[in-house]
């Protein structure tokens, strides 16, 4: 494995950086990974709400105890993953559902070509 490529393969060295640094890497790495502006709010979002609950998660505590557990700890941290959170899950089911319409209109299109025109296997030489 060469140099370069390993060295885009490791975590970003954030280490000994200040936050607003950290801020501008992170987000300087998901540009240069082709990342759209709703694909980067996606993902920073989903950091987020992770950093938020990852204690817990690991605790072993299921959504529900670990929401009680932030909102005890740490109520601001918890009323902004609170309204953060339904607006993420949104945008995911959303991006779920264009893809669902993008492939009934796809297998509508093909229902609809001349059978003719339709792959077959075997070929059937009496359908041309």
């Amino acid at each position: 494995m060469s140099a370069e490529r390993s060295a885009r393969q490791r975590p970003l060295d954030l280490h000994g950086r200040d936050r607003f640094e950290a801020v501008e890497i992170v987000q300087r790495a998901l540009a240069e990974a082709g990342y759209e502006t709703g694909d980067c709010v996606d993902v920073l979002g989903g950091a987020f709400v992770s950093a938020a609950v990852r204690r817990y998660w690991m605790a072993g505590l299921d959504a529900a105890a670990a929401h009680e557990r932030l909102c005890a700890d740490d109520p601001e941290l918890a009323r902004a993953i609170e309204a953060i959170a339904p607006i993420l899950l949104d945008r995911v089911e959303a991006s779920d559902q264009r893809t669902a319409a993008v492939r009934a209109v796809e297998l509508l299109l093909a229902a609809a070509r001349p059978r003719r025109d339709q792959l077959r296997l075997p070929l059937d030489r009496e359908a041309r």
